[in-house]
């Protein structure tokens, strides 16, 4: 298993840009700046953005599990588990950040779900680069220092691991 991801990750000036815009080329995604840490809170706990979430890693296990159950089923738990354990430098980091800006848990968590999340599409993404991604684009955010927090628009629910339509929602960007 390779450490490339993580290493990244933890090359990252986390949080450093927050309230600023930035441009990134070639973004799938269309994104909307907000400026304040009490509307990034609201977004974070707006349970459209929870929904968005969960329902990207639910279309990426339905995809290794209908495309690569074998790989899927050997590895998913073990994997987790991994990746979980090299992620307590950027809680550290959030919840520095969190405590400073008055912020609640809830960021923290986000955070460590995303970042846990597009571990496991680098993962996949190898064995199969047809899997459906959504927390890499997140990563893209967190790289310029700035928060993925919200979306406006809805993500379907849609079963068996289809990609994620971008053009349907905007993202909401700290």
């Amino acid at each position: 298993m390779s450490n490339q991801f993580f290493e990244q990750v933890n090359s990252i000036d986390w949080f450093s840009n927050c309230g600023n815009e930035f441009s990134i080329d070639s973004f799938p995604i269309k994104i909307q700046f907000i400026c304040s840490v009490d509307k990034m809170e609201q977004s974070l706990t707006d349970t459209n953005w929870e929904n968005a979430t969960l329902e990207a890693r639910n279309r990426l296990t339905a995809f290794l599990h209908e495309r690569e159950s074998r790989k899927y089923n050997d590895d998913w738990n073990k994997v987790t588990e991994i990746h979980k354990s090299n992620l307590k430098g950027i809680e550290d980091i959030a919840k520095k950040f969190a405590t400073e800006n008055g912020i609640g848990k809830i960021l923290v968590d986000d955070v460590l779900w995303n970042v846990l999340g597009a571990s496991m599409e680098d993962y996949y993404f190898p064995i199969n680069r047809k899997i459906p991604v959504f927390f890499k684009y997140l990563m893209e955010i967190y790289s310029q220092g700035n928060i993925p927090c919200g979306i406006i628009g809805e993500i379907e629910e849609v079963f068996g691991g289809k990609q994620i339509d971008f053009s349907q929602f905007t993202l909401l960007v700290y």
